[in-house]
């Protein structure tokens, strides 16, 4: 064996031993310190838990996900990733589009012809195509606005065009990417047929990082403490909620 296959062999047993070292680590610390276990790995998110069919058949509602923080460079199209969607809305004042992010540093606060809007809150209504979105005008909180309704504030007029709080509870989205360019990046659930809105521009800055290994349904568990601490006996007692693939 020459010196450059030796060589090859060195290097894929150390990416082998990076691979086992993260799994260990994740698996030790996601059980007591989620907080330990973020600083190692390099991400916020180090463990989640699938919770939609939207990315079967790779990923079954119930695994286990271990997430490995990563540079925006070094993620490629195909890679599975966990990301944050912040509440969003989008209005036109007098003709003007502005879009509102709850929690970003670029879309938290916009400058308008009313003055300073800030996002608030998006809550979301039963049918999902009625959101009310809250905002604040130079301090103050104002009545909240329905998508899709057309409003006069202060003598402007405002139309709420779009609003999402998906996805529900802070939950983070696991899907792939689909396309990438030098700002930002598409994803898709690979059982989805489409698109949605929230996935055709990932910022870096909402990135946690690539799933690198999975544990089959242990969340399952989780999930099913979900169902029982959500009961409150005013209905028959269903033992999984959970969507399968």
């Amino acid at each position: 064996m020459d010196f450059q296959e030796r060589y090859s062999d060195f290097r894929d047993q150390l990416t082998e031993l990076d691979d086992i070292y993260f799994i260990f680590l994740a698996i030790l610390l996601a059980f007591g310190s989620l907080q330990t276990a973020g600083a190692v790995t390099d991400t916020q998110k180090p463990v989640v838990t699938v919770v939609s069919p939207s990315m079967c058949p790779d990923l079954q509602v119930g695994d286990i996900l271990f997430v490995k923080g990563t540079e925006y460079e070094n993620v490629e199209e195909g890679d599975i990733i966990v990301y944050d969607v912040p509440d969003r809305a989008e209005l036109t004042i007098n003709g003007e589009k502005i879009v509102l992010e709850k929690n970003t540093t670029e879309f938290s606060k916009q400058e308008t012809s009313l003055g300073t809007l800030e996002l608030l809150e998006v809550r979301p209504s039963a049918d999902r195509d009625r959101d009310k979105v809250l905002l604040s005008l130079n301090g103050s909180a104002l009545q909240p606005l329905q998508e899709g309704e057309e409003y006069n504030i202060e003598g402007r007029d405002v139309s709420v065009d779009y609003a999402t709080d998906l996805p529900v509870g802070d939950i983070p989205i696991v899907h792939r990417v689909v396309r990438k360019n030098n700002s930002s990046l598409e994803t898709l659930g690979d059982a989805n047929s489409g698109q949605l809105e929230f996935e055709k521009e990932v910022r870096p800055d909402q990135i946690h990082g690539k799933v690198f290994f999975k544990i089959p349904r242990l969340g399952l568990i989780k999930l099913y403490a979900m169902d029982l601490a959500g009961y409150a006996g005013d209905r028959p007692l269903v033992i999984d909620n959970t969507p399968s693939c």
